[in-house]
């Protein structure tokens, strides 16, 4: 991982922050070079303390004397009393902007985790559904979930790296004004060591990133496959399968986090017995130099605490660019993610009084051949429309063109003669009470369940179970707050299609769609369901899709799909 991929990788996340969020990121670059100007007089401090200390005639001249100069014309040990209280306040002083720096900088990490989080959800929620139904679900709860927050990471890790470079750069500076020619050649053995972990370690640090990414979404695919079929997974006992493919999934995981965090390490024992070395090195060159062990001590101080610092600063830094490459690929998964086009849904308000009129409406999805095929249609209000046909015909394509939720390829949808488009599509949706063929029922109450989406209303909930015959059941349990259960696997079909056609009901639709409803249910449930529905829709539009004509008897038009186009029946 070179700098040229990092600086690519920061610009890249910037263009995804929001402004409040770019101020913030200006503010704390700013802060960091201030922490690095702390650092950097922390370590050149000890310095001249140290051979004042040793030796306290060396006031009277150089650079002592204007410290000294500094305090007034103070006793030598006065003086060092002072400039010892000033050390250890600015020690202080540096340990509370280490941690309100280090504090500012987590606190930023999570709000732009939150802020991608955000804008995800949104985008997912808010793309075309030709497109939502082309992805996969594990996939979306992985981008969401893991690598949005790996996203934050990244750029957490790249303003650590900020600060660890202008931290080693203003002190390695130091370091050469104090002995640039003992500087130099540590420079050079640090930079054979650091080239060395740049193309060694970090090159498989990005195949591991890539390895975890994969078995990451694998396992959410994995985890929501088998709970989302878990009655057939214990019927047809395969469960030992699944738990051998999931085993897998997860132990890649860990191999590549173990592996990783492994050659983390390498750079701190590798730099601490090379610290040790350097700094034996060190006292020998400056023996050497000045052959005068007095400036042994000053200097080797200085020497010490430099690399002391400097040294975990290096490990830091590689540690920084190690993290970066392994999740460098969840950047471009977020980035691709958020370029997802989305609709743009208004409010415009839409009256309907009179007639729906489909005009001759044509679409296709992006992977296939056209579904609905020049289809001219009119729906007058309170009408009782039955839509058969048999399967791949087209029926559940034209409801959706209806309810607004696929847009038309040719020809378009009026409501009394408005023409549906974004400006106005969620006030059309907001008139329409959907009950799909399988009812998804959260975790929850029944009065969550009815109310999903919407503010919970007591009153509004009971009357709408009233309406789908099931309030006199749910009486004899806990009323609305009866727990149905994850999927509503405490309830029957029957129970469940009840609060289906309750969570229709609950905002008092003017038009009612019923999408093969009842089509898994055995015909004396399904034909009670079916009268319990015309009744609630007596003074509604309904518009329902079935297979079987027994189904729709009570309809007053009967239309039929065949290969994309429509005829009366």
């Amino acid at each position: 991982m070179k700098i040229n991929l990092i600086l690519p990788a920061f610009l890249k996340i910037y263009k995804l922050l929001s402004v409040r969020h770019r101020v913030y990121l200006f503010v704390l670059i700013f802060m960091t070079i201030g922490f690095s100007l702390v650092e950097t007089v922390g370590v050149t401090a000890i310095m001249p303390f140290i051979a004042i200390s040793s030796d306290p005639a060396s006031v009277e001249s150089g650079i002592y004397k204007i410290i000294y100069d500094l305090f007034g014309n103070l006793k030598i040990e006065t003086f060092l009393i002072y400039f010892g209280i000033a050390i250890i306040v600015f020690y202080i002083i540096r340990a509370v902007y280490n941690i309100a720096h280090t504090y500012l900088i987590n606190r930023f990490s999570f709000a732009t985790s939150n802020s991608f989080q955000k804008k995800l959800f949104n985008i997912f929620m808010s793309m075309p559904y030709f497109i939502f139904v082309q992805k996969n679900s594990g996939e979306l709860v992985s981008i969401i979930n893991s690598e949005a927050r790996n996203l934050s990471a990244i750029l957490n890790n790249i303003l650590l790296l900020f600060t660890e470079i202008f931290t080693i750069t203003l002190i390695y500076a130091v370091m050469l004004i104090v002995n640039y020619k003992m500087t130099l050649v540590l420079t050079v053995i640090l930079a054979v060591f650091v080239v060395l972990f740049l193309f060694l370690i970090i090159k498989k640090s990005k195949s591991l990133g890539k390895k975890r990414l994969e078995a990451n979404i694998k396992t959410f695919k994995i985890l929501m496959e088998a709970f989302g079929n878990y009655k057939f997974v214990r019927l047809k006992g395969n469960k030992k399968d699944l738990g051998n493919r999931y085993n897998a999934s997860i132990l890649q995981t860990a191999r590549t986090t173990v592996t990783s965090q492994t050659l983390g390490v390498v750079p701190k024992s590798t730099l601490e017995s090379l610290g040790f070395s350097m700094l034996i090195a060190a006292v020998l060159i400056i023996l050497v130099t000045y052959n005068d062990t007095s400036m042994v001590i000053p200097i080797i101080s200085m020497y010490a605490l430099a690399l002391y610092r400097i040294l975990p600063s290096i490990h830091r830094l590689l540690g920084n660019i190690n993290q970066i490459s392994f999740m460098l690929h969840c950047l471009d998964r977020v980035d691709d993610a958020l370029k997802i086009p989305v609709e743009n849904e208004g409010n415009t308000p839409v009256n309907f009084e009179e007639i729906i009129k489909i005009n001759n409406v044509s679409f296709k999805y992006a992977t296939g051949d056209e579904v609905i095929e020049n289809v001219s249609l009119e729906i007058k209000k309170g009408e009782k429309v039955a839509i058969t046909g048999g399967s791949g015909s087209g029926k559940t394509t034209l409801i959706d063109l209806i309810i607004g939720v696929h847009k038309p390829i040719t020809g378009d949808i009026s409501i009394d003669g408005v023409v549906l488009c974004e400006e106005n599509i969620c006030s059309w949706r907001k008139k329409i009470g959907y009950i799909p063929q399988s009812i998804y029922l959260i975790d929850g109450t029944v009065g969550e369940n009815v109310a999903y989406g919407s503010e919970c209303n007591e009153e509004k909930i009971i009357n709408a179970l009233k309406k789908a015959n099931i309030w006199d059941f749910l009486q004899e349990k806990d009323g609305i707050n009866t727990k149905v259960g994850e999927g509503g696997i405490q309830l029957s079909g029957g129970q469940q299609q009840r609060i289906g056609i309750a969570r229709a009901m609950y905002n008092d639709p003017e038009i009612l769609v019923l999408d093969e409803a009842t089509s898994s249910l055995d015909n004396e449930t399904e034909a009670k369901i079916m009268d319990e529905i015309y009744n609630a829709s007596m003074n509604k539009t309904l518009i329902v899709i079935a297979h079987r004509l027994s189904t729709v008897e009570h309809c007053q038009r009967r239309l039929k799909m065949t290969n994309g186009r429509i005829e009366e029946l």
